[in-house]
């Protein structure tokens, strides 16, 4: 594909809205609007006991309170890491001692940049939480027979907590 014009119709502090003309090899034009981010980070919380911490928030989109993990976008400046141990700690309080890369991928490539990187955070310690002036959380500590079964009944229907708990579940699997 071949960029011919890019227009930037919608700019916020988190994306922008591009509207896009392109050529493909062929030679056709195609017209594209874009949400364009610049990635989030998304934290994995577990505990010796192999419990999995969730923070619940409303939703506008989904229009409902959901549990998920805890995530939020990168900011200038920042690698994917350093935004999620930046979010364990303002969603949370967690700092964690061991951190390890789980996934990376886009949410929903259609019409959105948007990538996603999942963070396993383990040997967590207890600090201050950052609160965040527009975020009103609430965290709690779920087994995973819990958490399963909350997929299973659609009470977890954030495909970013859905993945990174399934590849959490699935490397363990792996590794015995």
């Amino acid at each position: 594909m071949k960029g011919l014009k890019r227009k930037v119709l919608l700019e916020t502090p988190i994306f922008r809205v591009s509207d896009n003309q392109l050529t493909d090899p062929a030679g056709k034009k195609i017209r594209r609007l874009l949400v364009e981010h610049d990635g989030s980070a998304v934290v994995l919380p577990v505990d010796e006991k192999g419990r999995v911490f969730l923070v619940r928030q409303y939703r506008l989109p989904a229009a409902d309170y959901l549990w998920e993990l805890p995530a939020g976008k990168i900011d200038p400046g920042e690698t994917a890491l350093q935004a999620a141990k930046r979010e364990l700690r303002e969603e949370t309080g967690f700092r964690a001692k061991r951190w390890s890369k789980l996934i990376t991928f886009y949410p929903s490539p259609g019409f959105q940049q948007e990538w996603m990187t999942i963070f396993l955070a383990q040997d967590l310690r207890q600090g201050e939480r950052i609160y965040i002036e527009d975020e009103d959380l609430e965290g709690k500590w779920f087994s995973s027979a819990t958490v399963e079964r909350m997929i299973r009944n659609s009470r977890i229907v954030d495909a970013k907590t859905i993945i990174g708990y399934s590849m959490w579940k699935y490397f363990r699997k792996a590794s015995r």
